[in-house]
């Protein structure tokens, strides 16, 4: 535990404190370190914990800025269970600015012996993913959102990151213009994320999530993803994690749509939002790209929005 959290904070000097690019290269140094700090943590966990559980393994895949961090911090609750990111994908995302395209390595699986893992990664549904997966008999949750308001979460992130790899193409833009970047660069890419989980995923060992589900019924959602890990909790335990881990008290004190005023990670924990920030420009632009992917994933009726 205390070399993980030294690392951490190491990491988060060099964010506040480095240019962009030593920021870059000194998070890239350290991701053998954090690793090698959450897998003794993991292993810790099973030994403590393992005999309660019938699932080791906790894969997440969710699509970035749709509420993965809210979830994977509800399942780290779990007694024994800790966040791991293999230094592999940690990379990747380092050099890409993202994991969405990333393919996972055939013996991922077999690092997590004898150890109590939650992972979250943001990778596609390929079918190397999937077989993967199948392969090692992981349960996995899928969980993504409205890319409309999924491109306003980003821009605000990467405009506050300075060293986030995509930080140069929008530094300095409005918003209105920050948002037809991302419409150019990462919309269409994000659909086909969406859309190879839903061709590829195998219904009996994924669970399909919605960011604006869990705005509605946290507690429904938490009792959902702990039923299919099998994770044998109460109700009242599910109740005391989605406490713990309110809007609220993830934000500092902020209530839901309040934006914050430091560039918080936790920035509004709403549904919608797009819409205070869409030109007619920038509407017309999206459906180009995105109308009929709304309509097919039931955002939309039709493209009159």
């Amino acid at each position: 535990m205390t070399e993980l959290l030294e690392t951490k904070r190491l990491e988060k000097l060099a964010r506040r404190w480095l240019p962009p690019a030593a920021a870059r290269f000194a998070k890239r140094c350290t991701v053998g370190t954090r690793y090698r700090a959450q897998a003794a943590e993991c292993r810790a966990g099973f030994e403590r914990h393992g005999e309660r559980y019938r699932q080791h393994i906790l894969f997440v895949a969710g699509l970035p800025k749709s509420g993965t961090t809210w979830l994977e911090r509800m399942l780290a609750s779990f007694p024994g269970f800790s966040d791991v990111l293999i230094p592999d994908v940690a990379a990747f995302e380092l050099a890409h600015g993202g994991s969405d395209r990333y393919d996972l390595p055939p013996d991922i699986f077999d690092r997590f012996h004898r150890m109590l893992v939650l992972t979250k990664m943001h990778v596609h549904g390929s079918p190397h993913n999937v077989e993967v997966l199948r392969k090692a008999g992981v349960r996995y949750v899928v969980l993504f959102r409205d890319l409309r308001d999924v491109a306003v979460s980003n821009v605000h992130y990467v405009q506050n990151t300075p060293w986030h790899p995509e930080h140069r193409h929008y530094r300095g833009l409005e918003m209105r213009d920050a948002l037809e970047v991302f419409a150019r660069r990462t919309l269409e890419d994000y659909a086909d994320w969406v859309r190879s989980w839903a061709a590829n995923r195998d219904p009996n060992a994924s669970l399909v999530l919605r960011y604006e589900q869990m705005l509605e019924d946290p507690t429904g959602v938490l009792r959902s993803v702990a039923d299919h890990f099998e994770l044998g909790a109460d109700d009242e335990r599910i109740e005391r994690i989605v406490e713990a881990n309110s809007f609220k008290r993830l934000s500092s004190g902020r209530e839901r749509g309040q934006e914050p005023a430091d560039g918080s990670f936790f920035r509004k924990g709403v549904a919608g939002d797009w819409v205070n920030h869409f030109t007619p420009e920038l509407r017309e632009s999206y459906k180009r790209r995105i109308g009929r992917f709304l309509i097919e994933f039931g955002y939309e009726r039709d493209e009159s929005w």
